[in-house]
């Protein structure tokens, strides 16, 4: 959506671009250090961890561990991946399922994985981190997973832990697509575990919303709306175009195809993997860090962060959302801590015949609406403008379609025009239009989750953190209990503009400047739109007056 404004500069911007000096962007009015609020200050010393020191009990899970990483070139699996790599020293490897993309071949996307600075931290702790990582070159998607003979066997021989972690989480994926990866992907994936020798866990990464037809969602299987036999033999008898047709029939009262064949996938699972020493792991709206590697860390635009982005560059004016409804959402690095005390739980003290299911939420204990979300970013936000921005912070939603509709085309779909056609006047490449048209798109996929309130039951979670280690509390920390949206949001919005939009912080005094003329541009076109319907009310009042003759 918004980030469409930066593409065409992104390729001319790199970290090596060196910062203005701090006191140029510390002052009187901004006194706060921003990379000391991302905590990229606050690095600690390389420090060697000999063979013989003990750590933690999650820590000695992963001693001389092999771990197989599906889905970890994407969010969630780069942020395993650093954290496995940082804290659990005396993990022996991890390999890493890749696909071949772009022209690239395993070696270069491994590369590129490690260029985000998601790992300045890991890259100055622990410097000699990266031989213990190897990518493979493979597909979900593909019967095997894709591996070659050679890595298959690799994988079967050395392999004593699996994160499952690949999945496609677009709402509006082909049901084709969607079935390849999230459900015979899974299929595929648990072929390879019951190969495997010395399988100590599978964690396999699912959804809390893969249940979201039903109100209240607890730690266990559910009956799914179909067969994934029956579906995989439906996929096969027709063409695409007659597929998606069929797919609101298809996927009943599920919300699009990714919850639906998330639930297949579970039911696999349920049906396929007894044997296994198996968890299903459940988050719900996963989000930007809280506080490690660094603060505000994420790379995508998706639900809650396409919103905060769209709004903090003036682009994004109003949005179809119920203000006072719960939005779940969860930090990533408290919910990779969870996912990887889960997995050491599961792989420890797992009973014969049981696939514990665990599901990590904020709403029962530490519950946000929108309206307050969106308020905090706003408050902390506009300390850490863009110098792209196109307008100033002007924000609203309304639960009323008609009205939305209204204010979508005056504050949207008119202006995306104007400055569009300015644009091509100036020579400059038009994208307003096209962004407005994307942004109505992914209203309407995300309307369904954005205006429902669901209960989670999250006891094991909350169970599992009560008997953890207190050294591990310490080192993974996913009390959810101990979240506090204040503190998120204050660095938010700085690691939004620094992690996903790439803007340099040497912009930052640039920005301000824009900022504030923005500001008064904004306050001078409220003061001309009152002022044009108060002359249009008392226009409208004098005619009525003239033609019913009261005077």
């Amino acid at each position: 959506m918004a980030l469409d404004l930066y593409r065409t500069d992104l390729a001319k911007k790199t970290d090596s671009v060196p910062l203005v000096p701090v006191k140029d962007i510390i002052n009187s009015k901004y006194y706060i250090d921003p990379l000391e609020l991302l905590g990229e200050r606050s690095f600690n010393e390389p420090r060697e961890v000999h063979e013989s020191e003990i750590g933690s009990p999650v820590q000695e899970f992963f001693r001389n561990a092999v771990v197989f990483i599906t889905g970890g070139t994407g969010f969630m699996g780069k942020m395993l991946v650093e954290k496995l790599l940082r804290l659990c020293p005396h993990i022996k490897h991890i390999y890493l399922l890749i696909r071949f993309k772009k022209g690239k071949n395993i070696e270069q996307r491994l590369e590129d994985i490690f260029e985000d600075r998601l790992f300045k931290r890991l890259k100055h702790e622990v410097p000699k981190y990266y031989h213990k990582v190897s990518g493979l070159a493979g597909d979900c998607s593909l019967f095997g997973l894709g591996l070659s003979i050679t890595d298959r066997n690799k994988l079967i021989n050395e392999v004593t832990v699996i994160f499952h972690g690949a999945a496609t989480v677009r709402f509006d994926e082909h049901i084709r697509v969607a079935m390849n990866i999230n459900v015979l992907g899974t299929r595929e994936l648990l072929k390879l575990a019951k190969e495997v020798t010395n399988l100590k866990v599978i964690a396999h990464i699912s959804t809390a919303y893969a249940n979201c037809n039903r109100k209240e969602i607890y730690e266990k299987f559910y009956n799914p709306i179909a067969d994934y036999e029956d579906i995989i033999k439906l996929l096969s008898s027709y063409d695409d175009k007659t597929l998606i047709k069929m797919t609101k029939e298809i996927i009943g009262d599920l919300p699009n195809t990714y919850s639906f064949t998330k639930s297949l996938a579970e039911d696999a699972i349920r049906r396929e993997a007894q044997d296994l020493p198996i968890v299903v792991f459940r988050p719900t709206v996963v989000i930007a860090t809280y506080r490690e590697p660094v603060r505000g860390w994420i790379d995508n635009v998706y639900g809650p962060t396409g919103i905060i982005v769209g709004a903090g560059t003036g682009v994004l004016h109003t949005y179809y959302l119920h203000s006072t409804t719960t939005s779940d959402m969860v930090p990533v690095d408290m919910t990779i801590n969870a996912l990887i005390c889960a997995a050491k739980e599961t792989g420890t003290n797992r009973k014969v015949n049981e696939i514990p299911i665990y599901t990590y939420s904020s709403s029962e204990q530490k519950p946000i609406t929108w309206r307050n979300f969106t308020e905090m970013n706003r408050r902390y936000g506009i300390l850490w403008p863009s110098v792209r921005a196109v307008w100033y912070f002007s924000f609203s939603t309304t639960n009323n379609q008609f009205l939305f509709s209204l204010l979508n085309i005056f504050y949207h779909i008119i202006p995306g025009y104007i400055l569009d056609g300015l644009a091509l006047l100036t020579g400059q490449k038009p994208m307003l239009t096209k962004i407005y048209k994307k942004m109505g798109k992914v209203n309407a996929i995300l309307a369904y989750y954005a205006n429902r309130n669901w209960k989670f039951s999250n006891e094991k979670i909350l169970k599992l953190w009560e008997n953890l280690d207190s050294q591990d509390k310490e080192l993974f920390n996913f009390d959810i209990n101990q979240l506090s949206w204040e503190k998120f949001c204050q660095a938010h919005c700085l690691g939004l503009r620094v992690y996903l939009v790439k803007d340099d912080l040497h912009t930052l005094p640039a920005a301000r400047k824009k900022w504030e003329k923005l500001y008064y541009a904004h306050k001078v076109l409220l003061i001309i739109v009152y002022a044009s319907l108060l002359y249009l009310l008392v226009f409208f009042v004098s005619l009525l007056r003239k033609l019913t003759g009261f005077t």
